[in-house]
């Protein structure tokens, strides 16, 4: 290893003669890679959650990279092989993480007989996720991503948060388990597909050019990892029963900076790949799109409709024949998140918190898309 190591990896003991495929769930090797930056308080339980899977990693590596704490150490101690990225990472989390990956490339003989758990460092799992990845993980499938639920809190916007994760858990399973993105807090990847995806990259012709597996220079890495794994012909699915947990934003500031980069990184992402992608996958995403975009659109003329009322005509006047439809959504608001608790129920029987929370995610998504029409490529920060 080179001098960026900090502990050394041995070199894993690797499974007999494979074939160009991915090998079934008892014979996967499984390595967990953790990109982390001034994580040195949530490291540990990160680490912890790992040792508690029903199926272990056979390899743990943290990555600690610009870190100015203690995670290095914390990482070290609670059992992690720990490789420190050498000097300044300008590359952030993409970069930590094809940093590993580079690094471990020579330990591993046999990859089609590999998988990859990426995962972040403020994140637990839930004990069964990578069993219940490994067993899904079969031929053709390029990543297994989980369902991510938000951490314990104390802040309303960030109870909102938690309400919204639980909410997308469920359209995910109605949608079949099939993943849009494979998520950043929890997902195992076929390492040979992330070679394949590699090569193709270098190649230039199926996906954007490119040098490494994760691509350094978009706004939503792991967004852009599930479209490239998609247009190279992998299935990308998100079984029932895989669950991360993760920090949720506790300030309207930080809620900004994270949807802002989500919103924009996705709007170039489907615009970076373009018809290189398949019909349907175009589809899907743009579909996507244009519900939010149609989302911002009525929630400002319903705005604007409010203050004409209130403006011209002094108020709001009460139809009854509204009645029925607000009360059904109510009643669906309030069913949708009945699992979480009395606190669930009592912020969707309220209706108004909701609202405002879904109309400050809206005007993120406005301010969003007018800096993608701008040509604005904004910024890669932490959240």
């Amino acid at each position: 290893m080179d001098a960026g190591t900090h502990t050394r990896i041995p070199r894993p003991r690797i499974p007999g003669e494979g074939t160009r495929r991915v090998a079934p769930a008892p014979a996967l090797k499984i390595a967990a890679v953790v990109p982390a930056y001034n994580e040195g308080d949530a490291i540990a339980a990160t680490i912890a959650s790992l040792h508690r899977q029903t199926r272990p990693p056979d390899l743990i590596v943290v990555v600690p990279n610009n870190c100015h704490d203690d995670t290095a150490e914390v990482a070290a101690g609670a059992g992690a092989y720990v490789i420190t990225f050498p000097g300044h990472n300008p590359d952030k989390k993409a970069g930590a993480i094809n940093f590993a990956l580079d690094r471990l490339e020579p330990y591993l003989a046999e990859p089609w007989s590999w998988a990859m758990l990426v995962m972040d460092a403020d994140t637990t799992l839930s004990p069964g996720f990578l069993e219940t990845a490994a067993a899904n993980l079969t031929s053709g499938v390029g990543g297994v991503g989980g369902t991510f639920a938000g951490r314990d809190c104390d802040s309303r916007l960030g109870y909102l948060q938690r309400m919204e994760y639980h909410r997308y858990g469920q359209t995910a399973k109605r949608m079949g388990h099939r993943a849009f993105v494979l998520t950043g807090t929890g997902t195992l990847f076929s390492y040979g597909a992330l070679l394949d995806v590699r090569r193709q990259r270098r190649e230039g012709s199926l996906l954007p050019g490119g040098r490494s597996f994760y691509d350094t220079h978009s706004l939503t890495e792991d967004n852009e990892l599930t479209f490239a794994l998609q247009a190279c012909g992998y299935r990308v699915i998100s079984p029932a029963g895989m669950w991360a947990t993760t920090d949720v934003m506790e300030s309207i500031p930080k809620l900004i900076g994270q949807r802002e980069r989500w919103y924009l990184g996705a709007l170039r992402n489907i615009t970076q790949y373009g018809r290189l992608m398949p019909f349907h996958m175009r589809w899907v995403y743009w579909r996507q799109q244009a519900g939010l975009l149609l989302s911002a659109m009525v929630a400002a003329t319903y705005l604007i409709a409010l203050a004409v009322s209130l403006i011209a005509f002094g108020g709001v006047s009460f139809s009854w024949w509204w009645t029925i439809p607000s009360a059904v959504l109510l009643a669906e608001r309030v069913w949708s998140v009945w699992p979480m608790g009395w606190r669930a129920r009592l912020y969707a029987g309220l209706f108004v918190p909701e609202q405002l929370y879904t109309l400050l995610l809206t005007f993120i998504y406005s301010k969003a898309f007018l800096k993608f029409l701008r040509g604005d490529k904004g910024g890669w920060a932490a959240t």
